[in-house]
């Protein structure tokens, strides 16, 4: 299953007087965000607690310090997508960050537009497709084994792919 996303939220009034205060919480919608933060700095032991940063976070990208709230539920948003459309979420988010794209729904529709597939490695992804497309067809059969795929692979690959190692397959992307 799909690593849910996650951040270390700290009370900053906390942290500069040397006191670790903090709460992870995840970004699934099942809680509202500004709630849990609101209430992770009422438990604060500064009187002073206002400001919170998210000090770590788990596969949600990249992701600022100072993310404010639009991000954050941007990403729990982009989440819930995720797991109605049976998206993977870690590959969603390294898609993303390959992109160099904030985790948003949008972005969903833009990772199923531009994916191709997956397999063991480019070339052999680059031997179906072109099976599977009739593209050597017009070759005679007794022609096609001189037919060069790891070229191919490296030609498709400047010009129209972009792959993503994940869970030991190899993913392939369109350019859009």
């Amino acid at each position: 299953m799909n690593t849910e996303p996650r951040i270390y939220v700290a009370c900053l009034a906390s942290y500069n007087a040397g006191i670790l205060h903090g709460e992870w919480i995840t970004l699934d919608g099942s809680i509202d965000i500004g709630d849990a933060i609101k209430a992770m700095l009422a438990a604060s032991p500064s009187d002073d607690a206002e400001e919170y940063a998210v000090h770590d976070h788990e596969s949600c990208g990249q992701l600022s310090e100072y993310a404010g709230m639009d991000s954050l539920n941007n990403i729990a948003e982009a989440y819930r997508s995720a797991e109605a459309n049976t998206v993977d979420w870690e590959l969603f988010c390294e898609f993303c960050s390959h992109l160099g794209k904030d985790l948003c729904s949008e972005e969903i529709s833009s990772y199923e537009d531009c994916f191709a597939g997956s397999s063991t490695n480019l070339v052999s992804w680059c031997q179906e497709f072109l099976e599977e497309t009739g593209q050597l067809e017009s070759i005679p059969e007794n022609l096609r084994f001189y037919f060069d795929y790891e070229a191919y692979a490296r030609d498709i690959e400047i010009n129209d792919v972009f792959t993503i190692k994940h869970n030991g397959e190899t993913h392939v992307f369109w350019h859009r």
